[in-house]
């Protein structure tokens, strides 16, 4: 009996041996094993609100272009001839009262002057100056507030009976030099070609500033 413990002892003691020998801290590393499927993409997050401009340098909305209108253009009535009905004389001048008509136009704006047939049937409206028949029909602007019309023969003759039964002015202020076509300068959203006045038709220039008769 005394036999058997011993050999039980010793076999308890070798395998606690064995079991101390074999410890994770002195095997070797086992492979890698392979990766696993990649897992699902999560929702996008909603973006964010725009902030809001600062006060300083942020552009404001673009205006629309304002139409051509008539509110710094001056225009009258018909005013009848004064000239005498037959003219004795090779020239004749007479004054035309123009309120309205400042340095300032004279300077750098338009003047415009029509005379108009009410006799003959097609009530012709020409703009001065005008040769007609044998007579040169036109007009000078001396001052503010005035305008002179004159009429003169190309022969010497007396002018004789008048042609012109009324007359019209229309005063256009600054941005248009003498002849040519000029350019207003403003913003690229303002600038605007600016016609020839002198040589658009009566009723272009009507339309254009939207005049009425």
């Amino acid at each position: 009996m005394k036999t058997r413990k011993i050999r039980i002892l010793i076999h308890v003691a070798v395998l606690g041996l064995l079991i101390a020998s074999c410890s994770a801290e002195d095997g070797a590393t086992g492979p890698i094993g392979p990766a696993g499927p990649q897992g699902e993409q999560g929702t996008a997050g909603a973006d964010g609100a725009d902030g809001a401009d600062g006060a300083d340098g942020a552009d404001g909305e673009q205006g629309d272009q304002g139409d051509t209108g008539t509110a710094n253009v001056i225009y009258s009535d018909w005013i009848d001839s004064e000239f005498d009905a037959n003219i004795t004389d090779p020239a004749a001048g007479i004054d035309l009262d123009a309120p309205g008509l400042t340095q300032e136009i004279i300077d750098q704006g338009t003047v415009l002057v029509y005379g108009r047939n009410i006799v003959l049937p097609s009530n012709e409206i020409f703009p001065l100056p005008q040769i007609i028949s044998n007579d040169n029909h036109g007009f000078r602007v001396n001052s503010p507030e005035n305008i002179r019309l004159t009429i003169s023969s190309l022969n010497g003759a007396a002018v004789g009976s008048r042609v012109i039964e009324d007359y019209r002015y229309i005063l256009i202020p600054g941005g248009q030099p003498a002849g040519g076509t000029t350019i207003v300068i403003g913003s690229k959203a303002s600038k605007q070609e600016i016609p020839d006045y002198s040589k658009m038709s009566y009723q272009e220039i009507m339309e254009f500033f939207g005049i009425e008769e």
